[in-house]
């Protein structure tokens, strides 16, 4: 009941918040999927590259999200560097920007 409860707050949140973002796994096309950015972490506050945090649904990934992977956000190109799954499909990627 509460995961699937968490997974209907995890879908409310991205359609309300989420913006699309390209993400391109090792192998494959590009592809869309929807995310919500945070950079307001103790990651982001190194002086010589951006760190981040990016909200997804796995259920946008046919393959699962993995470390080595590349999200281009409003431009910008990301690194995945961490993957954190929670129980509810939702997901945190920690990523690092290209420079």
């Amino acid at each position: 009941m509460w995961t699937k409860q968490s997974g209907m707050a995890n879908a409310a949140v991205l359609a309300a918040f989420g913006q699309p973002v390209s993400y391109q796994q090792r192998a494959g096309d590009p592809f869309t999927v929807a995310g919500i950015l945070d950079k307001r972490t103790d990651e982001q506050r190194h002086p010589d590259t951006v760190y981040a945090r990016l909200f997804v649904a796995l259920a946008g990934f046919m393959v699962p999200p993995d470390h080595g992977d590349e999200v281009t956000i409003d431009g910008a190109v990301y690194t995945v560097f961490e993957v954190l799954n929670d129980s509810a499909g939702g997901c945190w990627l920690g990523i690092r920007e290209k420079i």
